[in-house]
């Protein structure tokens, strides 16, 4: 029963996983969008899961007569502290996370209610995740825990409450950490084309 159980717990994460890159599909087309699961063609796609274009916005004067394109990347957590795709190591290093961020983050919360989901959109730059994973973990590393043993193999993950616009670490700690999310990400859609 335990190896089932933890098989139908990994179906469940993939699962809410699809669930998530899925609607957030449906939300950029509401918004007069197309976009296109990268995920349908290559299993999880490396950095990127939804390919957006926007034919209001053109890519550049250069190329006036293309579409503005975004890559965008979608987390999925019934937690309130999502995984971001990096390891606590790799989000101190800024140059690193410059390199390996392709676009706008899509955090989706899932909240399960008896047998439904609800879900809340946080939708963030490309620029405030990579200032976020950064300042956030530095922090985390050098002033929370300094001097502490801290594995910094282990996955970074992004709080909720950070893409509310909120300053804390934690519920715990109080600190202002200098959080770069100055007002709540929730629905804002407009920034899949903000670098």
């Amino acid at each position: 029963m335990g190896k089932n159980k933890g098989k139908n717990d990994q179906a469940n994460k993939v699962r809410i996983g699809a669930i998530g890159e899925n609607l957030v599909v449906a939300k950029l087309m509401q918004q007069g969008w197309d976009a296109i699961n990268a995920n349908c063609t290559i299993k999880n796609y490396k950095s990127i899961d939804i390919v957006c274009l926007n034919a209001d916005l053109m890519e550049s004067d250069e190329f006036w007569w293309k579409p503005k394109t975004s890559l965008v990347q979608v987390k999925t957590s019934v937690q309130n502290n999502i995984p971001a795709g990096f390891s606590i190591q790799e989000t101190l290093n800024k140059d690193y996370l410059q390199k390996m961020v392709k676009g706008p983050y899509v955090f989706v919360s899932a909240k399960q209610i008896n047998d439904n989901y609800s879900f809340r959109f946080f939708v963030i730059s490309r620029k405030q995740i990579i200032d976020l994973l950064y300042v956030a973990h530095n922090y985390y590393v050098n002033v929370l825990h300094q001097g502490d043993k801290i594995k910094l193999s282990a996955p970074a993950g992004i709080s909720i409450s950070w893409l509310e616009g909120k300053p804390e670490f934690s519920p715990r700690n109080f600190v202002n950490f200098g959080n770069p999310v100055s007002e709540s990400c929730e629905d804002k859609w407009n920034n899949i084309w903000d670098d």
